[in-house]
């Protein structure tokens, strides 16, 4: 069977998930794909493709298949302890870079940092420490891995905490970024199952109404923000802009909202 047979006669799979999986069971770029479309494939190589195509085809994520992810320009190593990076928290990113300009020496919290995509990039453009906190080990280990292999092991340091917890009494930051859980109970459900199924459900699941780390981060805020400082969040829908933002503003804070490239309000801006 040639590579184009198997692209055509694949029908559960959309056109861009059938040339990924098979590009990776055959360990070609898509341009190798491409210019191979003729190309016989064997037994064993056909029950590599058929194998990686039926993974798909059962909702697992072509980011854990991989084990790769692109933000921001930079290659993330992940697997299933970390969320998939998603486009849209690159607007989070984009606004910390603009808030940070030129400043160096701050101190810069990523609060839930998964496989440090967003601290991550922060280090390596700013220059600029920064702390990336989780709950989870396993997700550590990737972000760790990450660093190294992003060139920001020296800027970053990684600490095991639920939120705030682990740091001492009086620490604070002049930012602190976190892309929470927000995804609401009667929300889960009729999430895509690629996300519900496969990705770490304690870095999307928010509670009851999505907003219980929202509540707890804003919470904690007039003791860890330092003068001056700021908090970035991103959020899940417009509902939860205004009832994040009126945390922010108990706490002291002066709000400001980013909307995303679809013009969705997506993160939330709190200066001291």
């Amino acid at each position: 069977m040639r590579i184009s047979q198997i692209i055509a006669g694949e029908k559960g799979l959309s056109r861009t998930d059938v040339i990924a999986a098979v590009c990776l069971a055959l360990n070609l770029s898509k341009e190798q794909l491409f210019s191979h479309m003729d190309r016989e494939i064997g037994r064993d190589d056909l029950g590599a493709v058929r194998k990686v195509l039926g993974e798909r085809a059962a909702g697992r994520p072509l980011a854990y298949m991989t084990g790769t992810r692109e933000f921001f320009s930079e290659t993330f190593s992940v697997n299933e302890a970390v969320l998939i990076p998603r486009p849209e928290t690159e607007v989070l990113v984009e606004e910390a870079l603009a808030l940070i300009g030129d400043r160096q020496e701050l101190t810069v919290l990523d609060m839930g940092t998964g496989s440090g995509a967003i601290g991550i990039v922060i280090a390596k453009h700013t220059g600029n420490r920064v702390v990336c906190a989780d709950i989870s080990e396993a997700a550590l280990a990737v972000a760790r891995g990450n660093a190294r292999s992003i060139g920001v092991e020296e800027r970053t340091r990684f600490i095991c905490s639920d939120l705030f917890e682990a740091f001492r009494v009086g620490t604070r930051f002049d930012m602190v970024l976190s892309n929470p859980p927000y995804v609401a109970d009667d929300e889960w459900d009729s999430l895509m199952a690629d996300v519900r199924d496969f990705e770490p459900s304690r870095a999307l699941r928010g509670g009851k109404e999505g907003l219980e780390v929202y509540r707890r981060i804003a919470a904690e805020l007039p003791r860890r923000l330092a003068p001056a400082g700021s908090v970035l969040l991103e959020i899940g829908s417009p509902a939860q802009a205004g009832t994040v933002g009126a945390m922010l503003e108990e706490a002291g804070l002066r709000v400001s909202v980013r909307k995303d490239y679809s013009g969705r309000e997506r993160v939330l801006a709190g200066h001291g």
